[in-house]
């Protein structure tokens, strides 16, 4: 009979996975539609060369942009399902849309304050503060299915659990200039960065399989795999709960000894008064050195367990009475992470953006933009768009936009933005769609905020 704590230990290690894999409500930032309005305000943080036209100054208040996608067709609802007044994981149906490997991106940006101000010489400074919250996680399906349905479905077979994880949360202190050469505008943005958090796998050593025995159902677990932590995990050892996760603890914390800086350029031309085109390149060279909690886990060995089966739903789900005929004494005693202290880098995703917009009335403007994004050892994404912009009156314009990217052909995007006197208040969304139902679809994008304008 599995010990009372032993359940906990296993429930705790499912809920860090899955909180890690399918928490599609963290996300921010394609941003093609907002990058298409550059009179707004918080549209500089997709451009330093941006400023609002005959505007001296600008404040920016609260933004938020949630940009997050998951490959195949699963969304939040497929895995969290509603039970009375409360919701529990349910694999049942998520299972058969999973791909044998699998992908979660995701980008958050808040933005706290910003300001913005004319001076002498063709010159636009700025200065702001933005917490963002970036990463990628790809798993197999193979370790989900583990945790649901156990391995009595894999006898006889070795199979892959090792999901590969780079996510960081950090915060931003930027200071920005702009300068007008005649028709050609440049921008400048040098950002400190003070990381948050961090969860990052070695790549070096990548590799964790569960082998069941088509003879005694021997349980087999052979791992060479290690990661870098800051502020998520703290501890995986032989007392308390075995790994001591803090994701709660990571929100407030604007300063901290792991540090970075990153630049952004940008450029913005003016051919005739109808055509104006544009170019930025975001967070270069951006790196964060964690120094503060970083530490490094690996597991390395091979270990056995006569007759076990590996139950998911019960763990999950909360049923402490679990049959192991083995009894495990702690997740530590299945894993054997080493733990150490070990200071490590982390490299912000490359961003960049072009545009062009044509400007056939006061009162009507078409636009084209693209948007590439990098993240370390992985292929770049792209999505290309194109826009209609509508003033229906001097305060309030109505925009289109169709954009494709890798993961869909066919996005239809909206924004609504309000400008009665120095207010400046939008609504944009590259997938409308998705907009207002985020934990139904696999794909979410919006983004809103508030600045005034002087």
């Amino acid at each position: 009979m599995l010990l009372k704590d032993i359940s906990l230990k296993a429930k705790l290690l499912g809920s860090i996975l899955l909180t890690l894999v399918f928490s599609l409500q963290l996300s921010a930032q394609q941003e093609l539609m907002l990058h298409s309005m550059p009179d707004l305000w918080h549209s500089a943080s997709t451009n330093p060369a941006f400023f609002p036209e005959n505007k001296t100054i600008a404040i920016g208040l609260p933004g938020i942009g949630l940009d997050a996608a998951h490959s195949g067709d699963i969304s939040y609802n497929d895995i969290f399902v509603k039970s009375g007044d409360h919701r529990v994981i349910d694999f049942s149906n998520a299972l058969s849309k999973l791909e044998p490997s699998n992908t979660l991106h995701f980008d958050q940006r808040i933005e706290t304050m910003s300001l913005g101000f004319r001076i002498p010489g063709k010159m636009w400074l700025q200065v702001g503060h933005a917490n963002r919250f970036s990463g990628s996680i790809i798993y197999p399906k193979t370790l989900p299915a583990l945790i649901w349905d156990g391995n009595a479905q894999y006898i006889g077979q070795t199979v892959d659990i090792a999901p590969q994880t780079d996510v960081i949360n950090w915060n931003e202190w930027s200071v920005g200039l702009a300068k007008g050469f005649g028709k050609l505008r440049l921008g400048l943005r040098v950002k400190y960065l003070t990381g948050t958090s961090a969860l990052l796998t070695d790549d070096a050593h990548h590799s964790a399989t569960v082998t069941t025995s088509d003879d005694i159902y021997q349980l087999s677990l052979a791992t060479d795999y290690a990661f870098h932590a800051s502020s998520i995990i703290s501890a995986i050892d032989t007392s308390g709960l075995g790994f001591d996760f803090t994701v709660g603890k990571l929100k407030g914390k604007a300063f901290s000894k792991n540090t970075g800086v990153a630049f952004d350029l940008g450029a913005q031309y003016k051919v005739n008064e109808h055509i104006t085109v544009d170019f930025a390149l975001l967070d270069l060279g951006g790196k964060i050195k964690w120094k503060e909690k970083a530490n490094y886990f690996i597991s390395q060995g091979e270990y056995q367990y006569d007759g076990v089966t590996l139950p998911g739903a019960d763990i999950i789900n909360g049923s402490d009475s679990l049959d192991f005929s083995t009894k495990l004494d702690t997740l530590n005693d299945i894993f054997n992470f080493q733990k150490t202290a070990q200071t490590f880098e982390t490299t912000l995703p490359l961003r960049a953006y072009a545009g062009g917009n044509f400007e056939l009335s006061k009162r009507w403007s078409f636009g084209l933009g693209a948007y590439i994004q990098k993240r370390a050892d992985e292929k770049a994404t792209v999505a290309v768009g194109a826009s209609a912009r509508w003033a229906l009156l001097k305060w309030l314009s109505l925009g289109a936009m169709y954009s494709v990217n890798e993961r869909s052909a066919a996005n239809f995007g909206f924004h609504l933005a309000l400008k009665p006197g120095p207010v400046q208040l939008y609504f944009a969304s590259d997938n409308l769609l998705n907009a207002f139902s985020v934990k139904s679809n696999p794909a979410v994008n919006l983004r809103t905020g508030l600045s005034l304008i002087f």
